[in-house]
């Protein structure tokens, strides 16, 4: 919860209690004036949202009562007073009780030297159509978020997501501050800033991993998320057109298809996500040599990278066989498709994995499993022999995280605070992103940077309890390195 909502919460309960006390009016007034100076602050600076509504539908009440005059309330409506005044703290436990089941969390701060800036891209690919538009010969379009290093500015800080791209339950989000500054300029000192492109999972949005990606930006990464249109959760394009995911689930289903079926369901999407990542790693490209863009000069697209979550994992480890600008790329938690046998010697990668317990799951018995066991029993072993050749083969490192989901890797953990008891065995929030954010940041900063951060080098143990590293260099054995039994670092 944030402060004048706290604020507003604990006044009108006050004011509440002072109104049944029997000297208490004065008492009444005063919290209520104060109320409503907070809630004017609160809608003005922190910003209003559903969950809020009760406790300003009590305010209203309480205001509403108190400017009858005092002969009628006493006269007409004696048994009034302290039914307002139970409606009121009633109306304001509700709202904290939203507040918990929803909350307005809070994104951990970034730890690089830089302030961070965001902006929001509208691109059109005007070489390719889109297949699932209702007009054909559509072009495919799509919206880019950058996330980057940028000068202090006093620039409002952005939303989570912009109003237009929630649905009702998740408006709240659109007055949820991020730590980055909307439109901020670009970062004088240092540079060129290498590109990083993200991409979200399936039917997921640009926006879930930014407790990473405000990170990586602050530590002078330019990082650009994109929307997969017609797969992305939600997208606003120009003329106030929102486009919703399509709904694929039914092409999933693995007891409807066969694992090859749904391989080529997902090859498919793949190669749509891999066309989007190359055309705005070239338009990034063309606006550093473009003298009237903000990015001129300041980027490098030649040494870039690429990473993603689940699926977008794996759009972003495809990068590698058909783009030779992206130097590495990070898959987090997601099965790996097409083909990892085009990727070069000199394109490591770092594939981050949760476990959910404190050591993987035995094999599964197939003589008890129904078939969609089996579809993903079959699945999960095809991507772990494809990973492992592929590491044996070219090189890069294998993260494996005990006791986290593969929600986990996301900033789910924030959105939602009942994990601690639904999943009471599952690392917390913090401790995960500090483990993801230090991978990430490490990985790229030795296969992009070509610096030695002592995070990953071979032969010292992890700071963190409960990760086992797995590293090869390429055309060698695994050199597996278990973590120590200590804390991770204080940051």
């Amino acid at each position: 919860m944030r402060l004048f909502e706290v604020i507003l919460i604990v006044t009108l309960i006050a004011a509440a209690a002072a109104q049944m006390a029997k000297s208490g009016a004065n008492w009444s007034r005063v919290f209520t004036v104060l109320g409503v100076l907070v809630a004017i602050w609160h809608v003005l600076h922190e910003g209003t949202h559903w969950q809020m509504f009760p406790v300003l539908a009590g305010l209203v009440l309480l205001v509403a009562w108190q400017l009858l005059p005092a002969t009628r309330r006493a006269v007409r409506y004696p048994a009034m007073k302290n039914l307002v005044a139970i409606a009121c703290a009633l109306l304001s436990v509700t709202t904290f009780g939203l507040l918990l089941i929803v909350p307005m969390f809070t994104l951990p701060k970034p730890t690089g030297p830089y302030p961070v800036g965001t902006r929001i891209l509208y691109l059109k690919d005007s070489s390719r159509t889109e297949d699932k538009a209702e007009k054909p010969g559509t072009a495919r379009e799509l919206v880019v978020q950058l996330w980057y290093p940028a000068d202090p500015s006093n620039n409002h800080l952005a939303a989570y997501e912009r109003r237009s791209e929630t649905i009702p339950l998740t408006s709240y989000r659109s007055v949820l501050w991020t730590n980055s500054r909307e439109d901020a300029p670009v970062a004088t000192q240092g540079g060129p800033f290498h590109v990083l492109l993200f991409n979200h999972g399936w039917a997921g949005r640009r926006t879930l991993n930014t407790f990473l990606t405000e990170d990586l930006a602050s530590h002078g990464y330019v990082v650009a998320s994109i929307d997969h249109t017609y797969n992305a959760s939600r997208v606003e394009l120009p003329g106030d057109r929102i486009v919703d995911d399509t709904d694929g689930s039914s092409l999933l289903d693995t007891n409807l298809h066969s694992v090859s079926e749904i391989t080529e369901t997902w090859n498919k999407e793949l190669s749509k996500w891999v066309a989007d990542e190359v055309f705005v790693l070239n338009t990034l490209q063309s606006d550093n040599l473009d003298q009237a863009s903000p990015w001129y000069g300041r980027l490098d697209t030649h040494r870039a990278g690429a990473l993603g979550h689940s699926f977008g994992g794996a759009a972003a480890v495809q990068m590698c066989s058909v783009d030779a600008r992206i130097q590495s790329a990070i898959n987090m938690d997601g099965w790996t498709f097409g083909d990892l046998r085009q990727r070069a010697a000199n394109q490591p990668t770092m594939f981050l994995y949760g476990i959910a317990g404190n050591s993987p799951s035995p094999p599964p018995n197939s003589a008890t499993m129904g078939r969609a066991e089996r579809a993903e029993a079959e699945l999960d072993a095809t991507d772990r022999n494809e990973v492992d050749t592929s590491l044996r083969q070219f090189g890069g490192y294998k993260v494996s995280i005990n006791n986290t989901a593969h929600m986990d890797f996301t900033d789910h953990p924030l959105v939602s605070p009942w994990r601690r008891w639904t999943q009471p065995d599952h690392i917390s929030p913090s401790r995960i992103e500090t483990i993801v954010r230090a991978y990430v940041l490490a990985f790229f900063d030795q296969t992009i940077r070509e610096t030695k951060p002592a995070l990953l080098e071979s032969g010292t143990s992890s700071p963190f309890r409960g990760v086992k590293i797995e590293h090869w260099s390429s055309e060698s054995k695994a050199a597996s390195v278990e973590t120590a039994l200590k804390p991770p670092l204080p940051k």
